[in-house]
């Protein structure tokens, strides 16, 4: 548990990785709104695949993420990323990211609240993260000249 509890300090010191300061953002801006129906189905039809290598165990410098609309410190609904602590059974726990945040907040949320999920490696290597894949298409298209 302390090796676990130190690694979530490590994320409050140092900076986010780039893709994913982009994610918080996006997440952050998409809080309101409907979220696209086809990247969330295959997030919810691949969870079971995140929830099993989590529990089995991830390589070194292999962190899960999840986007999950929870309660905040306000006890208002919101979408936010969350670096995973733990997960048992359908409960889980872990720290709210927020772009800029120099403090991580604690939070506890059912797997019912999950969104989507993605698995960041060390090398910048991506698995899951289909809200953030359909995002990033819609900013490249959007910014094509007509």
């Amino acid at each position: 548990m302390l090796l676990v509890l130190s690694s979530f300090a490590g994320i409050a010191q140092q900076a986010l990785p780039a893709q994913l300061v982009w994610l918080v953002t996006q997440v952050a801006q998409s809080s309101a709104g409907p979220l696209p129906v086809l990247p969330l189905r295959e997030a919810q039809r691949t969870l079971g695949t995140a929830r099993q290598r989590f529990q089995q165990g991830l390589p070194p410098d292999t962190r899960l993420y999840l986007t999950a609309r929870v309660l905040n410190e306000a006890a208002t609904p919101e979408l936010v990323i969350v670096a995973l602590e733990t997960w048992q059974g359908r409960q889980l726990r872990g720290h709210i990211l927020r772009a800029g945040a120099a403090q991580l907040v604690p939070v506890e949320f059912s797997e019912a609240a999950v969104q989507d999920w993605l698995l960041l490696h060390a090398d910048g290597r991506e698995e899951g993260n289909y809200l953030g894949k359909y995002w990033d298409l819609e900013e490249k298209l959007a910014a094509r000249p007509e």
